[in-house]
């Protein structure tokens, strides 16, 4: 199935809207010009509509009065007359009939025929003519030029008001136009921008809920389906970036591991040679004393050395179970027993004027990845003995709250009485390759990879530092009914 991409619905829908926009453009612009033409028009009809008063003025004047300069200005006002209809006659045929406009032109031509004859009636009373009939011939011409003179003011009232009928009318188009322009640009845009933001803002928000997953460290990869181009090559690399932090996360992890095994090989070298001496030396005495009948004193150097090799054991099964590389799979574990198996990894490390105390309950158990949680309490046990530089306490406590509510969570302290980190420092400490030891002592990922392991957990970390008396690393877990709850 064909699918036009993004820019390319973005190209055609912007030529849609400035194709709506240039069209109503153009029709406003066609009626503005004529409702101009006819606002222009309307003032040549006003200005035939004022020279008609006039015209009557002097018309009722030269009745009553019967003077010469009357007959003149109505004379001058009638040779406007007739030059505005022969000006304007084009533009009249627009707003009255043909027939119309010929009977004006023939009412115009008999108003003067009229007037004229009407002076030179007046002129020959004047020169003491017969006045013979003259009553009746002077009723006759005056009526005959009134009624060319109603007709010239009624065409003028007649077409002023027709010409502003079509200007309200026209006004009135153009205002229709524009806001039926307007409501169609509005739909086309809000068309457009609904087709596009579908499917970009559900990918985004696909995107979205992908990236909390992922930064709570669960991998997944994004379905990429079908859709525009643009999405599926952003969903595809998204994808890539996704198994790329995946590799590199693991990467980074097994770095951090193996740097902390390299600290502690030597602390647990040196935690094989007792186990291992104690066995060399009992059975040294059992080989000597091979011949002798004190079993009791044969069994109890048997015994020592079945438990020194357990304890050695142990010392190696801890440290295989820490190197180890695994997926990452929660488990129920008892976190005393934990504590005290890396304890046991850091023993060969810790100088002997660093005292480690642990208050945990024996039944305190939480639900972890057991690997990647011994790397948190290693590194920040590790850390608080490098703050200590030789000397000094560390706590490590727990309690579980919530008292069953199905809301359960385990808080766990790891104290020291160390120097404390400075305030400026204290927001930092978690960021990658952040670290205030020297060069080549530390890397500055120790705290990262802690902070991110709990996540991945669905906990939280936070420090509480008092320069001068200690640092506090307080974790917070779920319990061990809201992860099954959450299951």
């Amino acid at each position: 199935m064909f699918h036009l991409g993004i820019r390319k619905k973005i190209t055609y829908g912007f030529y849609l809207l400035l194709l709506l926009m240039v069209g109503s453009a153009v029709l406003t612009y066609a009626l503005v010009k004529r409702v101009e033409d006819q606002v222009a028009f309307s003032e040549v009809i006003e200005d035939f509509f004022n020279t008609t008063l006039e015209l009557r003025r002097f018309e009722k004047n030269y009745f009553l009065y019967r003077q010469a300069k009357d007959f003149q200005e109505n004379q001058f006002y009638w040779g406007q007359i007739r030059d505005i209809y022969e000006n304007n006659a084009a533009a009249l045929h627009q707003v009255v009939s043909s027939p119309e406009t010929q009977q004006l032109a023939r009412v115009i031509e008999a108003y003067n025929r009229h007037m004229g004859q009407l002076h030179a009636y007046y002129q020959q009373i004047a020169q003491g003519a017969d006045y013979a009939g003259s009553g009746h011939t002077q009723e006759k011409l005056e009526e005959q030029l009134r009624s060319t003179g109603k007709e010239l003011t009624e065409f003028g009232e007649k077409t002023r008001n027709a010409v502003k009928r079509k200007i309200t009318t026209l006004l009135k188009t153009t205002q229709k136009i524009l806001l039926a322009s307007m409501l169609c640009l509005f739909v086309s845009a809000l068309t457009i921008a609904a087709l596009l933001g579908r499917k970009v803002v559900n990918s985004l928000k696909i995107l979205e809920g992908y990236t909390k997953r992922i930064s709570q460290g669960d991998f997944v990869e994004v379905a990429v389906g079908e859709g525009e181009q643009e999405i599926r090559s952003l969903l595809t690399a998204f994808n890539r970036m996704t198994k790329e932090l995946q590799m590199r996360q693991h990467q980074l992890v097994q770095s951090e591991k193996l740097a902390a095994l390299g600290t502690l090989l030597s602390g647990v070298a040196h935690e094989l040679n007792n186990p291992l001496s104690n066995i060399s030396t009992s059975a040294q005495i059992l080989g000597e004393e091979i011949d002798d009948d004190n079993v009791e004193f044969k069994k109890s150097l048997i015994g020592q050395i079945e438990m020194q090799s357990d304890k050695a054991r142990d010392i190696v099964r801890t440290l295989l179970e820490f190197s180890r590389i695994k997926e990452f799979k929660k488990e129920k574990l008892f976190f005393k027993k934990l504590v005290d198996e890396t304890i046991l990894l850091l023993r060969g490390h810790v100088p002997s004027e660093v005292v480690i105390g642990v208050d945990v309950p024996e039944d305190l158990s939480i639900v972890v990845d057991k690997q990647r949680m011994q790397q948190v309490l290693l590194n920040l046990i590790k850390n608080g003995i490098d703050a200590m530089q030789g000397s000094g306490h560390i706590w490590i406590s727990a309690l579980g709250t919530g008292c069953g509510t199905g809301l359960d969570e385990v808080e766990i302290l790891i104290e020291d009485d160390g120097p404390g980190i400075d305030a400026e420092h204290v927001n930092r400490i978690f960021d990658p390759f952040f670290t205030t030891k020297d060069v080549g002592k530390g890397s500055g990922l120790g705290l990262f990879i802690v902070h991110d392991i709990i996540e991945w957990h669905g906990g939280s970390i936070s420090v509480d530092s008092r320069p001068g008396l200690g640092t506090t690393f307080i974790i917070w877990l779920p319990g061990e009914q809201q992860e099954h709850g959450h299951e």
